[in-house]
């Protein structure tokens, strides 16, 4: 496994190690949404400071789409937050929102203390 969740009171922080995968963003995703506090939560963090992640396929991101559009629907008021280092990963992201492909309230941060300050807001 390429990843650890650590539950927080508020929230999740998702952190990534190693070669990350497909079959592991959309594991950790289903985790995170099968989380019995999951209505509760305001924040999922992503952390892929010092991992290999090469982002999704146009076909991965509609799966884990998929998973957010329901947990839309559960909790609206969830943000989700991204630490990636990599500018080309960064711009997927960016790409993503910009496009609408995100229905949470989401941004990418440099490094976790930033993106806990945010989703703490």
């Amino acid at each position: 496994m390429a990843y650890k969740i650590e539950r927080n009171p508020y929230g999740v922080v998702k952190r990534f190690s190693g070669r990350v995968t497909y079959e592991d963003v959309l594991r950790s995703e289903e985790q995170v949404h099968a989380d019995p506090d999951f209505t509760r939560m305001r924040y999922v963090i992503s952390d892929y400071t010092g991992a290999e992640y090469r982002g999704l396929t146009e076909s991965q991101k509609a799966d884990v789409n998929a998973l957010r559009i329901g947990g839309h629907f559960s909790n609206p008021r969830i943000k989700y937050a991204f630490v990636i280092q990599s500018p080309d990963i960064c711009a997927q992201m960016a790409s993503a929102v910009a496009n609408g492909e995100m229905l949470h309230q989401t941004q990418t941060f440099e490094n976790l203390e930033q993106a806990l300050d945010w989703a703490r807001l």
